[in-house]
Parts: structure tokens; C-alpha cells; sequence
């Protein structure tokens, strides 16, 4: 895979490592998209491409604070495995520090879901992945995870909202689903070429 004008050297790093991660990965390399959902399969292509970021972050997580911080970033993704994956290579210029960050996601045709795994150049390692998928053009996913020694769950959107904007969010659930906190939201802006 190649992104054009990009140093790939994390991202080809980190994509071996997620690689190895899970197994099943030889299962999306021989299907096809012609045998899955074709919209299901095809709800990450909005995304390809190069985008600027607005970064929006609640200054602390699960503990009623209202305060918020922003900062900016850019986005390049590329589809891989002929539709059914996207790699993508993330610089997030935080006011702590820009770093960079990656994510993985992948159709499963045989369970018509994605699976999106995130890592980040701070503290190399695979976070659980969220699995989820499109209902008409808003992708929603979820897992378990843990937060500051509290089990929690987690929400991550994905929205079109034109084909030049774009929105992600991420909310915790310390109470098994019952109420959520919106922490983070990157709005999509997608670069002139």
C-alpha cells in the first residue's frame, strides 16, 4: 500500500503488527466484495482519501467534566484487500505533543461487520477492536474496555455528512450502555488536491 507523500515506516510497522494480530485475516484476503452486503462492505469508502481534522476532546473523561479542547490533524486513508479494509495514517498535533496514529478496519463478509482496530505511536499496542456496522449511511461500533481501573464500554461513530465532511465520535459507558459521555469528535474536512 502505498500513501502518497507519507513516511509509511510507522504505518508499515503497525499494520504488520495488526496484522499478526488476528488470525482470520487470510478469510478477508480470498472473499470478495461481490460475494458480501455490497453497501454494508462498501460503507468505509466515504472515508478514502485525504482529509484535515479538527480534533474535539473533553479535557477529562467519566467524571462529569464539560470542558473542551481542540486541536488540529490530518487523515489519509487507502482502501486494501480490494474493498473489503482500509488502512489509515493519522498526525495528531495535540497541544502535549504531536504524535501519529493508525487505524485498521475490516468487513467480515460471512458476519456482514466491521472490526476497527486503533494504535496509536505513544504506546504502540492494538486496543481492543470495535465491531459494529452501517445503518443506512451512520456506521455505529462498540466493545469493552477498561478506563482508569473501571470496566466500560465504547462507542465509536462514523457519519458522512457531504462527500467533503466527515464526523467521528467516541463515547464511554460506565454503566453497561444505560447513559454515554461523548469524549472525543474529529470533524472531517476532506484537503484539496
Amino acid at each position: 500500500m502505498a500513501i502518497e507523500g507519507s513516511d509509511l515506516s510507522f504505518s508499515r510497522r503497525a499494520l504488520l503488527k495488526a496484522g499478526s494480530a488476528f488470525a482470520f485475516g487470510a478469510a478477508f484476503a480470498q472473499s470478495s466484495v461481490a460475494a458480501a452486503d455490497a453497501a454494508e462492505a462498501r460503507g468505509f469508502d466515504f472515508l478514502h482519501g485525504r482529509w484535515n481534522v479538527v480534533h474535539r476532546k473533553l479535557r477529562e473523561r467519566l467524571v462529569g467534566n464539560t470542558e473542551w479542547f481542540e486541536f488540529p490533524g490530518t487523515l489519509e486513508v487507502a482502501p486494501i484487500l480490494g474493498g473489503l479494509g482500509n488502512f489509515d495514517q493519522n498526525v495528531l498535533s495535540d497541544p502535549k505533543g504531536t504524535y501519529e496514529a493508525s487505524s485498521l478496519r475490516l468487513f467480515n463478509p460471512r458476519e456482514k461487520q466491521w472490526s476497527i482496530w486503533w494504535f496509536d505511536a505513544r504506546l504502540p499496542s492494538l486496543d481492543p477492536p470495535v465491531v459494529g456496522g452501517f445503518q443506512g449511511k451512520k456506521g455505529t461500533f462498540y466493545s469493552r474496555d477498561v478506563f482508569k481501573d473501571r470496566p466500560i464500554r465504547v462507542r465509536t461513530t462514523y457519519e458522512p455528512l457531504s462527500p467533503d465532511h466527515a464526523e467521528w465520535t467516541q463515547a464511554f459507558s460506565p454503566d453497561d450502555g444505560a447513559t454515554w459521555e461523548v469524549n472525543w469528535i474529529m470533524d472531517f474536512k476532506r484537503a484539496s488536491t
